[in-house]
């Protein structure tokens, strides 16, 4: 994989309908060059599904994103990421060296994580989790500010949108067309209802993304400020990606872990990585602690349980 790639990746997983056109001329290359990324990636495991999940802001009360990582002491790790990935609140789950297990989670109310956080320590053996409430800025890749949005506007799911969102939610770039036939309205009416979904954010279309599968190095970063620090870590960020670009591939911030800045990268060799380590070394951070990929695997959760019930439901009633 090289830059190109790695940047369709984080496009599609913001928004995995995207329009290769789009992405052809984002890259100022043609639209079958784009295809042809695209399906070697598919090919080789790294992009394995289009999907389309209820948004969070379809919720009420409005779910919260959980990160939770820690070092695992148990002896054998082999298949503890099926374990983990069991529980319906865990979405990803990505294991780094030295046994460092990254859980990234979604619970419903606040309540549910006293629990989550017992499964995780005592399933992974994870003595010291640190558990992190997200509160990062808008990804530079995303489409919409999460935080300029009326998040208290109640907006109701019809009968019809459910079913536009269950043909999607194993391939979301089916056409208009295919929709159409699929839940039995008009083109008109899934455009109307599309429309309507997407500027309410009430839906996600993203990708199943496998950077690990690829022969490139990507590393998680665990960032800690100094406590001495009053720094804005909104700047810090800012200024981590003006420094290594596209080399970043995501950051998270958490209002629990305020001296806390993990930061995904993406590396061609072991050798760019020490120098960006070395680079990070400052009066910032305490501490700065580079871990690398191994594995990683992405679960279903109570989200798409939650839509598998509506369909059941919505069928019921029809038959």
């Amino acid at each position: 994989m090289d830059q190109i790639d790695f940047t369709i990746c984080l496009m599609l997983v913001w928004n995995s309908r995207t329009p290769y056109r789009e992405l052809a001329e984002t890259f100022k290359m043609s639209v079958n060059s784009i295809h042809k990324r695209v399906k070697a990636m598919v090919n080789l495991g790294i992009l394995d599904k289009f999907v389309t999940t209820l948004s969070l802001r379809a919720f009420k009360p409005i779910p919260s994103n959980v990160v939770m990582f820690g070092v695992s002491k148990t002896k054998n790790v082999k298949g503890l990421i099926e374990k983990l990935g069991a529980n319906e609140n865990i979405y990803t789950i990505s294991q780094h060296s030295g046994n460092l297990f990254i859980i990234h989670a979604y619970i419903r109310n606040l309540s549910d994580l006293k629990p989550l956080v017992s499964f995780i320590k005592q399933t992974a053996e994870i003595a010291e989790l640190k558990v992190g409430l997200d509160s990062s800025p808008m990804q530079p890749e995303a489409e919409v500010d999460m935080t300029k949005i009326d998040m208290t506007r109640d907006v109701k799911l019809s009968t019809t949108d459910f079913l536009i969102i269950n043909a999607l939610k194993d391939n979301s770039r089916k056409s208009v067309v295919e929709i159409a036939e699929e839940v039995e309205v008009s083109t008109k009416t899934v455009r109307r209802h599309l429309d309507r979904l997407i500027e309410n954010h009430l839906i996600d279309f993203s990708i199943h993304w496998y950077p690990d599968k690829c022969s490139e190095v990507t590393t998680m970063i665990i960032l800690t400020l100094k406590p001495t620090i009053d720094a804005d870590k909104t700047e810090i960020i800012k200024s981590l990606r003006y420094k290594y670009g596209q080399k970043i591939l995501f950051t998270w911030t958490f209002s629990t872990l305020p001296n806390t800045i993990v930061v995904c990268i993406w590396v061609s060799s072991m050798k760019e990585l020490q120098d960006i380590r070395t680079s990070l070394i400052s009066d910032n951070f305490e501490s700065v602690s580079l871990n690398i990929g191994i594995e990683g695997k992405i679960f279903p959760t109570w989200r798409e349980k939650y839509l598998e019930d509506k369909i059941k439901e919505i069928r019921g009633k029809t038959a």
